[in-house]
């Protein structure tokens, strides 16, 4: 018996050791692929009294496979008017995907970007490193259990957040926010920017969102992809 069973250990043993090769290269394709998103060309991208953000949905029309996220400066209470964002008469050169959204960070460095699986997610610069802003937020064990919707999901993610409850407006931008089936799902040390990620990506794998509002009332809107606001 002892031998059988040794023997079945080496099968088993070397089954794996002929499988990891494979393994290796299915991950490693999954990278380069994911790379390659951010990598795509992209046309010039002409501002004409256009704001970073306005640049960044020009270049959302202009893609294909990526999500976009943005996070616009909140104002300090709803009442008050929103932080303007500067306006710029420019063209940024046809490039990469990165090579344009650096060049439009580097242009206005309110803001900073960074990919997360294939969304671009945009957000101001000043805070990033913020522990206490709601998106910068770190948890531990995210759990979602039957979430039928994007409403749903986005109060579950604020309700597991550490810290202070924050409150939350969920708004949709013509389309539906079920999900098509109910959604269960668990994450480990998934920021609540990841996780808003996540959740527009039930709705499609291109479906983004935009965070705005203010400190005493923040608004997450989900939407199939933006356009500029020509109305500057």
């Amino acid at each position: 018996m002892n031998g059988l069973a040794s023997h079945r250990r080496i099968i088993w043993i070397g089954l794996f050791l002929c499988a990891l090769p494979n393994y290796i290269r299915s991950q490693s394709v999954g990278a380069d692929a994911q790379d390659s998103l951010f990598m795509q060309p992209v046309p010039s991208v002409k501002l004409s009294s256009l704001t970073v953000i306005d640049g960044v949905a020009l270049l959302n029309q202009t893609t294909t496979h990526v999500a976009f996220a943005i996070e616009f400066p909140l104002g300090q209470t709803f009442s008050a008017p929103a932080p303007p964002l500067r306006t710029f008469d420019t063209t940024i050169a046809a490039d990469t995907l990165t090579g344009s959204l650096n060049s439009l960070c580097n242009l206005d460095s309110t803001f900073s970007w960074q990919g997360i699986g294939n969304t671009v997610n945009v957000f101001p610069r000043a805070l990033e490193k913020d522990s206490t802003y709601l998106l910068s937020k770190e948890i531990d064990v995210l759990e979602l259990k039957g979430v039928a919707d994007v409403q749903e999901a986005v109060f579950a993610v604020v309700d597991q957040a550490p810290g202070q409850k924050q409150q939350i407006a969920v708004l949709q931008s013509g389309r539906s926010l079920r999900f098509s089936k109910p959604w269960h799902v668990s994450f480990k040390n998934i920021s609540v920017r990841e996780a808003f990620d996540r959740i527009a990506e039930q709705l499609g794998p291109t479906s983004g969102w935009r965070f705005s509002g203010a400190a005493d009332f923040r608004i997450i809107t989900f939407h199939d992809g933006i356009a500029p606001n020509t109305a500057h």
